[in-house]
């Protein structure tokens, strides 16, 4: 696959400090993997290391992968300049088993990092590698800004607007695929530029994720809209996915 951050990792964090991941994300998880006592968490998908100095800060033992070296570049610079020591692997999360060979209380695939992949094979078998490195009892935990609500909203959103920066979105859908060209204005003294990304999701809500995680063999499957755990409805502006290895 061709690594469609490798110029856009280094921008990236425009949306803001890894600190900022705090709040009700940090809450939802100190209260699920304390419930599940979870003390080990691979991030599959830790991009530029948000989550995973979460998760770090929170006392749980933390690795790292990505697809991107890019991401995993500037996930190395954030993590050395907050002294957090956590192991870095570029991995394709269909594939895990190819770079690691150890099993984690839980494993964590953030931000709408799955629908990455466009085909029911590929999605089932990145979820069947990441169910084999899961402990007996172990949580595989999904999160998506990709919801039945969302997909109703204006198709262009302001997501940054600084003095010196603006970040814009405009997302277009076929009822299958979600493409958002991300659009990076820079309007400063210092850097006057302007970048285009496009990004291709698979639009996945909650029947998808229970028709999937129900072939990779999982039987307890909850499904939040938000981190307080309410039920996912339609009005829902966030989608959460939580799958127990109960066998």
């Amino acid at each position: 696959m061709k690594d469609i951050y490798e110029k856009f990792a280094f921008d990236y964090d425009e949306f803001g400090p890894i600190e900022s991941y705090l709040g009700d994300e940090k809450n939802f998880f100190h209260k699920l993997f304390t419930e599940h006592n979870i003390k080990t968490v691979l991030d599959c998908a830790c991009g530029t290391g948000q989550h995973l100095y979460m998760l770090s800060q929170l006392g749980y033992q933390t690795w790292g992968s990505d697809y991107s070296h890019s991401m995993l570049k500037i996930a190395e610079k954030n993590l050395h300049e907050r002294g957090c020591d956590i192991p870095l692997t570029q991995c394709d999360f269909r594939y895990l088993e190819r770079k690691f060979d150890v099993c984690f209380d839980a494993v964590v695939c953030l931000t709408t990092s799955l629908p990455h992949l466009h085909t029911d094979e590929d999605l089932l078998f990145a979820i069947k590698s990441m169910k084999n490195r899961l402990n007996k009892n172990g949580l595989l935990v999904f999160t998506s800004g990709t919801t039945d609500y969302t997909l109703t909203l204006p198709s262009i959103e302001v997501v940054v607007n600084r003095e010196d920066f603006s970040r814009i979105f405009v997302k277009e859908h076929d009822g299958r695929f979600q493409t958002i060209h991300v659009l990076d204005l820079y309007h400063s003294l210092q850097r006057t530029e302007e970048n285009q990304y496009d990004i291709v999701y698979r639009i996945l809500l909650d029947k998808d994720y229970r028709m999937l995680l129900s072939k990779a063999g999982f039987t307890n499957i909850k499904i939040y809209g938000d981190y307080d755990r309410s039920p996912y409805d339609a009005g829902s502006r966030r989608l959460i996915v939580v799958a127990e290895l109960t066998t």
